[in-house]
């Protein structure tokens, strides 16, 4: 699903997409690195620009954070992937749902709110939804561990996007209530490219689960990483190596192949 060049808009050209109904979310498939079963998805944003045709965040993500329109979307996307993934639960699979939430819809204060809201709508089951939020946001916030204890008590999963291993950072998280943690695209990417990859992952894995903290590894590439990923107990993955996001749609139909593991009934 190729994505247009970056482009430059307004905040006005957002609104009036958004209220045009011309944002979605695709849905990128996460493994089992070891059995390659199909174990959740992370939803992403897309823009069907009606010129430019699909353009992904980075065509756009700065101007939605600047200005006064990020927290609507940021609602609409946690109450849509909520919905879908309350499909998915009503037609027998259970699976997770991961979700990120933005620093502006984070600092607004909402949060708990916005979630407990799109679960009571959608009646999707909470332990099944991931909410991935930035290291940066949480050290940001002098309430982070209140906002995430909160969270918790809804029984959701809270997770670290973009972690990056360095000494103390597992348990400094752990300690704010912190359940999951993804490894940045880059980290694995260098880390593969030194040969160090096994080396880092495996101290990762082993303080993880001393801690009851899950780590997932995004950015995957080629089945080499996937490999040393899951020969060093990193449960999960995701990455174009592994699969390319689907529409929700196209997603049913990828579950086909793998009903076996997702807990489709028989």
């Amino acid at each position: 699903m190729p994505l247009s060049d970056a482009a430059s808009f307004s905040e006005q050209e957002l609104r009036e997409a958004f209220e045009s109904g011309q944002f979605l979310l695709v849905y990128q498939p996460i493994f089992d690195l070891q059995t390659r079963a199909f174990v959740g998805v992370e939803a992403l944003i897309r823009w069907k620009h009606p010129q430019r045709g699909l353009l992904g965040p980075d065509a756009f993500i700065d101007v939605l954070e600047a200005g006064d329109f990020a927290r609507p979307i940021a609602q609409w996307t946690l109450e849509t992937a909520c919905d879908q993934g309350a499909v998915w639960h009503d037609s027998g699979y259970r699976f997770h749902v991961s979700v990120n939430v933005s620093e502006r819809q984070w600092g607004a204060g909402g949060i708990v709110d916005d979630v407990r809201d799109a679960l009571g709508a959608s009646r999707f089951d909470p332990a099944l939804l991931v909410l991935e939020v930035s290291r940066a946001t949480l050290e940001a916030d002098p309430s982070a561990r209140e906002r995430l204890g909160a969270l918790a008590r809804l029984g959701v999963h809270r997770a670290v996007d973009d972690f990056v291993p360095d000494e103390g950072a597992l348990e400094y998280l752990a300690g704010l209530g912190v359940d999951v943690v993804k490894i940045d695209r880059d980290f694995l990417a260098r880390r593969a490219g030194s040969g160090s990859l096994g080396e880092a992952v495996a101290t990762l894995a082993a303080r993880a689960e001393s801690l009851g903290i899950s780590v997932i590894a995004a950015g995957i590439e080629d089945d080499d990483q996937r490999e040393v990923l899951a020969r060093e107990r990193i449960a999960t993955g995701q990455g174009f190596g592994l699969s390319e996001p689907y529409e929700a749609d196209e997603i049913d139909h990828v579950l086909e192949d793998f009903s076996i593991f997702s807990g489709k009934p028989l």
